[in-house]
């Protein structure tokens, strides 16, 4: 029987995936410490890994050796302990509810998955926290990825919101209008309401553009002009993002 023939991996795609699933570790254990104190811990881990390297064109990658095969090189890694302490000032802050992890997004790419997982961004919290460091992501995973995969935050930014929208749809849950100076002021109470990061509402009345003066998760203030609004029922159209469009009837 012919042997089959070796699968050789890079060792940094070795240690990323090791890194991996060490940080998911970590996160379980940030999350169990909101309940209790850490009672249990790893002193010491060694691996051992038995290979074959091979150097090709610049790129040194590796083969596992099989049971009882001879002239195998070894590499050993040694992972010290971490304290319950440690896990707690290095950990990220467990998901919240209006949070989005990378996971969730059905469209996004499962090669960008990874590689976004692999620098450390898990959810879209993250992705904020890095586009306000001014840090070129796409860059970062291209050189990642030799090239092999590309982001775009304003594309990450959509497919977030999209996710949050299929599972926590906004509401309204009152709508009243006043007279303010030479104009009329909507005011629109609810949940969801401003989802979108960097996002701006735009609003309709009667088919006539109208100013969002105030965009909040939880309140909407609009400013029409006097005589906009008439008698018995007026239509309002509000989108609160490409994925996300509250249509109202509202009583003159």
């Amino acid at each position: 029987m012919a042997e089959t023939a070796k699968q050789y991996w890079p060792l940094e795609g070795f240690l990323d995936a090791l890194i991996l699933e060490l940080d998911r570790a970590q996160d379980t254990l940030a999350v169990k410490g909101l309940t209790r104190k850490l009672t249990y811990t790893v002193k010491d881990l060694a691996l051992d890994l038995h290979i074959f390297p091979d150097y090709r064109d610049g790129d040194l990658r590796f083969a596992n050796a099989r049971p009882g095969e001879d002239g195998a090189s070894r590499i050993s890694f040694q992972l010290g302990s971490i304290t319950d302490r440690q896990i707690r000032d290095s950990a990220n802050q467990p998901t919240t509810r209006d949070d989005v992890t990378i996971a969730e997004i059905e469209d996004l790419d499962p090669k960008v998955k990874r590689s976004l997982q692999k620098v450390g961004v898990t959810r879209a919290s993250d992705l904020e926290r890095i586009r306000r460091e001014d840090v070129d992501l796409g860059k970062v995973i291209e050189e990642k990825t030799g090239g092999g995969t590309k982001v775009d935050y304003a594309n990450l930014a959509n497919l977030i919101n999209k996710t949050k929208r299929s599972s926590r749809g906004p509401s309204v849950f009152s709508l009243s209008a006043r007279p303010e100076g030479d104009a009329i002021a909507l005011h629109l109470s609810g949940r969801e309401l401003a989802i979108g990061a960097g996002m701006r509402p735009a609003a309709r009345l009667n088919g006539e553009a109208v100013e969002v003066s105030e965009a909040r998760q939880d309140r909407l203030v609009l400013r029409a002009r006097k005589g906009l609004l008439r008698s018995g029922d007026n239509r309002l159209l509000v989108a609160l993002d490409p994925h996300a469009v509250i249509r109202l009837s509202v009583k003159g």
